[in-house]
């Protein structure tokens, strides 16, 4: 059985978001971080920040002669390993220890995964913290606000019962907790992705809410970065793994949007997207509440662009069509109306009677020619 903040390990090492876990002392958070590279083959490169400078994350300037003498910084050693490496992780261990210029050094790291002047990690490179709660350790400090928004703040826990079955009867093998090698699926990208938009399109103060007071500055907080990591920590969990989720967005954009996103997510995630896709009818479109009807046809279009398919298209448009249909509400299909028609696949032919029920209204607000 894994545990919730297992769960939400292995879902943000799938979706390449960086993790920080962050827990008291001694209680194995650097043994389970070394047990996952070592089961998931990947080549481990521990940065202990306490101990470094901030030219030991950016590199040290170096002159290049030639032609033009210019001046680079050169990769760090272990950027190089892991450039190199098939599969890598990369752990900056002990982080809110190191000094704030150190930190400052990372955020390149952590978001645009660059190391050095022009070198940059690859996707199979994976990116995780750990540290101390500030409150608890005079050592450790709050994170600057710039760095903890490119971050899922997971709070890492001691499980006392499985410390004591692991030293009893031994440790089981933690490959079964490997799923960072699968392809994400483009249909729950896509429904995540519309879950998200249609929330924060009716509650748009949680689009960007960085926090004024000193005491939260330095956990998760909601911006289009944390939103957008959010939509790709989320696809990678089983739907029906609730508390997994709410502990996902706490951790990515705070308590606060976090809970209310989940509030509303009951009653407008309840939809199968491959159904809708294949029997638009398997949907009861009057008894929807306008934020779920959003939410179904934005998924339904957005998977359909992915997909590129000119059958998938072709289902998503008449998805559109029954749903204007049955309704008669025409406005709310526009926004997934314009996506599909402006983005049609090639070989696509728009039917008239699409045509007729969307062109004018999208001429109208010069959102189509």
């Amino acid at each position: 059985m894994v545990s919730t903040q297992e769960a939400v390990f292995r879902a943000s090492i799938a979706a390449n978001v960086p993790v920080f876990m962050k827990g008291d002392s001694g209680i194995g958070k650097s043994a389970f971080i070394r047990d996952y590279a070592t089961a998931s083959h990947r080549h481990l490169e521990s940065v202990v920040l306490a101990h470094k400078e901030k030219s030991d994350i950016g590199g040290i300037p170096t002159v290049h002669d030639g032609p033009v003498t210019t001046t680079e910084f050169a990769v760090p050693g272990w950027g190089h390993r892991l450039v190199e490496a098939d599969k890598g992780m990369l752990l900056l261990s002990e982080f809110n220890m190191g000094e704030v210029d150190v930190q400052q050094a990372c955020m390149n790291v952590l978001q645009e995964r660059q190391v050095g002047e022009n070198t940059y990690l690859p996707s199979t490179v994976a990116i995780v913290l750990d540290g101390n709660p500030p409150e608890r350790y005079a050592t450790s400090s709050d994170l600057p606000s710039q760095i903890a928004n490119r971050l899922l703040h997971l709070d890492w826990e001691l499980d006392r019962q499985a410390w004591l079955d692991g030293m009893t009867a031994g440790w089981p093998a933690a490959t079964e907790r490997i799923i960072d090698g699968a392809d994400p699926r483009s249909d729950r990208v896509a429904r995540e992705r519309s879950l998200v938009l249609a929330f924060l399109d009716a509650h748009r103060p949680y689009i960007h809410d960085q926090p004024t007071d000193p005491a939260r500055e330095g956990g998760p907080w909601p911006s289009p970065r944390s939103w957008d990591n959010a939509i790709r920590v989320l696809s990678r969990i089983d739907e029906d793994a609730t508390d997994v989720q709410a502990t996902v967005l706490r951790g990515l954009v705070g308590s606060t949007a976090g809970d209310a996103f989940m509030r509303w997510r009951i009653e407008a995630a309840d939809f199968d997207l491959r159904a809708v896709l294949n029997d638009p009818t398997s949907e009861d479109w009057t008894d929807h509440h306008p934020s779920k009807t959003l939410t179904v046809l934005g998924a339904v279009s957005m998977f359909a662009v992915e997909q590129g398919s000119l059958e998938v298209w072709r289902d998503a448009l008449g998805v559109l069509m029954h749903c204007a249909d049955v309704t008669g509400r025409k406005d709310v299909c526009l926004r997934s109306a314009r996506l599909l028609l402006s983005r049609a696949p090639k070989g696509a032919k728009i039917p008239a009677s699409a045509e007729e029920t969307f062109g004018p209204m999208l001429r109208s607000i010069g959102a189509w020619q």
